[in-house]
C-alpha cells in the first residue's frame, strides 16, 4: 500500500480538502499582501549588504536564526526578506506607541526607493539590536486581545435630535 505524504507549503493538497482550499486561500493572500507592500526601486549591493547584516544582527532578537543571505541587485526586495522586514515594523511600531523608542526610529516601506533608503534602514535596525529599552520590550510577553463576541459592540449614546433624524432617514 503506497502512502503520500502531504507537505503544507510544498504545493500539492488533497482534492476537496476544505482545510488545503482555505490554507491556499491565506497563503494566496499572504502572497498578494507582500507584494503589495514590498519596496520597488534601483537596489545593489552597495544598499543591501548593508541593510541585510543589520537584519541578521536584529533576528536573534526576535528568536530566528541570524543566517538571511545577501541578496543581489534587484528592483523589489524578495518576499521572504519583506517578510521579515514587517516583522520588525510591526515590533517599532509597538515600541515606539508605548513609548519605548524615539518616533524617529520608525521604519515606513513606503519610503525605501534606493541604496540610501537601504543604509538609513539598516543604520536604525543596527542602533535597535543594541538599544536595551528595545530587547526587553521584545522579551516581554504579548499582550494578547480578547475577540469580541457579535453583538456586544459599544453602543453610542444618540441625541434625541440625531435619534430622529436617523429615524427619519430610514423612512
Amino acid at each position: 500500500m503506497k502512502k503520500e505524504i502531504i507537505m503544507i507549503g510544498m504545493g500539492s493538497r488533497p482534492e476537496g480538502d476544505e482545510l488545503g482550499m482555505d490554507l491556499e486561500a491565506a497563503e494566496e493572500a499572504d502572497a498578494e499582501m507582500i507584494a503589495a507592500i514590498s519596496p520597488r526601486g534601483d537596489f545593489t549591493s552597495r544598499g543591501l549588504d548593508p541593510l541585510v547584516k543589520a537584519t541578521n544582527s536584529l533576528l536573534p532578537l526576535f528568536d530566528q536564526d541570524p543566517t538571511y543571505p545577501k541578496v543581489g541587485d534587484t528592483k523589489v526586495l524578495p518576499p521572504d526578506f519583506v517578510r521579515i522586514l514587517a516583522m520588525f515594523k510591526g515590533a517599532i511600531d509597538d515600541a515606539i506607541e508605548k513609548e519605548v523608542i524615539l518616533p524617529e526610529m520608525k521604519m515606513s516601506l513606503d519610503s525605501i526607493k534606493d541604496d540610501t533608503a537601504l543604509i538609513t534602514l539598516a543604520g536604525k535596525l543596527q542602533m535597535l539590536a543594541k538599544d536595551k529599552a528595545f530587547k526587553s520590550f521584545l522579551k516581554e510577553p504579548v499582550e494578547e486581545m480578547e475577540p469580541e463576541e457579535e453583538g456586544e459592540m459599544e453602543e453610542e449614546e444618540m441625541s434625541d435630535e440625531e435619534e430622529e433624524s436617523f429615524l427619519m432617514e430610514r423612512m
